[in-house]
């Protein structure tokens, strides 16, 4: 069976000799052949690690149910979260505002197992906290009480069978990632593969077929290039408190070829993401077609009167047309060039408060917005007389061939907003904002990326050219 597998691989990502690069044949036929639970011990705590090792599967059950547990016990166990932060994380930490989190295994040993001599050396995700890979083929009773002395404390946290299944996998369920992942390059040590039967039938199902459909969580490809070592432990042992399967009963060829494909997948696209965002920040609660919030905005001027019809939630409604603020308000325009990961964490902090309403997905393309999608609107417009910079005449073709289907050769035709002509007048940035990353909730193009700017530019004259009135 074993040999069929390895055979089937072979063909299936077209390794050929020495193809697993400096994964070297007798630690790969020790992997293949051993429990894929196990790579330095044997369950009875003998320190034998021979390739017959035979392991009872509700054991490994039991490892895999402890590596999500290390991931995070209080979703895994649907647990009350700590209101305190734990006593061994530091106070200056990343997470330390969070007390929660620090009560995660991963978040001071990492993905790698190795705290501050792995991944976590450094970055926000620095504790300066030592790994545990030492504990790797003890005995689980000579772990178990790691977990129930005064520094750990979680002996009144957890029972007696999640504090077992921790044990199981220290003892027998870390992988020794630095055999199978470059810390360097982040890849894994295989040749790149091509195709995956395990993701395509198994994965596909929640992930989709390019790894992108979960709306909640980055891009799979994103994720197993940048941090391949949570791939790996989440591939291993499913994610705490859901449904996904822990791919552990499966030999490590598996896994590794597996993982290799999802680093290939794609990226959510940068231009989609982009324009996409641009709707958002006009109106997510349209774009989404999901109920406004009742409440203002929280960090919405009380003292303003907010004028019939808008929503103190979208964020035009403080940061303007033109980017630069509304209602005494700040403007985004200083955000554009930051890394979209940063912006995430200011839409989602106390003051803007959308982590609430918004998934990954939307934050990001807000994020992408605010830092690639912004342009200078008085190169375009001009701020005394708010008349586009462009030529109308220029622009017949573009506006008839791809404006006038929907709105009619004199902007008039969709009834249920005011002509085109006079938004483009009265509200020139507003109409530049939407002839750039289209309408919320509609079909409507965005055309930032497909047209140059001094297309764009004749466009806008044109729609200024049309008739104001019904």
């Amino acid at each position: 069976m074993r040999t069929a597998l390895k055979n089937n691989f072979k063909k299936m990502t077209r390794i050929g000799a020495g193809g697993f690069g400096t994964v070297t044949a007798a630690a790969l036929a020790c992997v293949v052949t051993m429990s894929p639970s196990v790579h330095a011990a044997d369950p009875n705590g003998s320190g034998a690690a021979g390739a017959e090792a035979q392991f009872d599967q509700a054991l490994v059950a039991s490892i895999a149910a402890g590596g999500r547990l290390y991931d995070n016990w209080m979703r895994e166990l649907a647990d009350r979260k700590p209101g305190e932060m734990h006593v061994l994380y530091p106070p200056e930490g990343e997470k330390a505002g969070v007390p929660d989190e620090t009560w995660r295994c991963v978040t001071c040993h990492g993905w790698d197992y190795k705290g501050v001599d792995g991944a976590f050396e450094s970055g926000p995700d620095y504790t300066g906290i030592k790994g545990i890979t030492r504990v790797r083929g003890m005995k689980p009773d000579d772990i178990t009480p790691l977990f129930t002395d005064e520094k750990h404390d979680f002996g009144n946290r957890l029972d007696k069978q999640s504090i077992a299944d921790l044990s199981n996998f220290l003892a027998y369920g870390m992988t020794p990632v630095d055999m199978f992942i470059d810390p360097v390059t982040r890849r894994v040590k295989i040749e790149p593969v091509s195709a995956s039967p395990h993701f395509s039938t198994i994965c596909v199902n929640c992930h989709g077929a390019d790894g992108r459909m979960m709306a909640t969580i980055p891009p799979l490809g994103d994720v197993a290039r940048a941090d391949p070592w949570q791939s790996m432990h989440k591939m291993l042992n499913g994610h705490p408190g859901d449904a996904m399967p822990a791919l552990r009963a499966f030999d490590m060829i598996t896994t590794l070829g597996t993982l290799s494909f999802i680093q290939s997948l794609p990226s959510r696209d940068q231009l989609f993401a982009i324009a996409r965002g641009g709707k958002l920040y006009d109106n997510w609660i349209d774009e989404l077609d999901i109920p406004e919030p009742k409440d203002v905005h929280p960090a919405f001027p009380k003292k303003d009167s907010v004028r019939e019809g808008s929503n103190t939630w979208r964020c035009v409604e403080c940061h303007g047309w033109d980017y630069k603020g509304a209602h005494g308000i700040k403007g985004i325009d200083s955000k554009s060039g930051a890394h979209p990961a940063a912006i995430m964490k200011i839409l989602s902090d106390d003051t803007h408060a959308l982590g609430t309403y918004l998934k990954y997905e939307d934050l990001y393309d807000l994020a992408s917005f605010v830092s690639f999608g912004q342009i200078e609107m008085r190169e375009y417009i001009d701020p005394q007389t708010n008349k586009a910079r462009g030529n109308a005449e220029n622009s017949e073709r573009y506006y008839l061939t791809l404006c006038a289907t929907c709105h009619g050769e004199d902007g008039r035709a969709i009834r249920t907003m005011p002509p085109v002509g006079r938004v483009a007048n009265e509200r020139p940035q507003q109409a530049l904002h939407k002839v750039l990353h289209g309408h919320p909730g509609d079909a409507m193009p965005a055309w930032q990326a497909s047209m140059p700017p001094l297309i764009i530019k004749d466009m806008l004259a044109k729609l200024q050219t049309l008739p104001q009135r019904k």
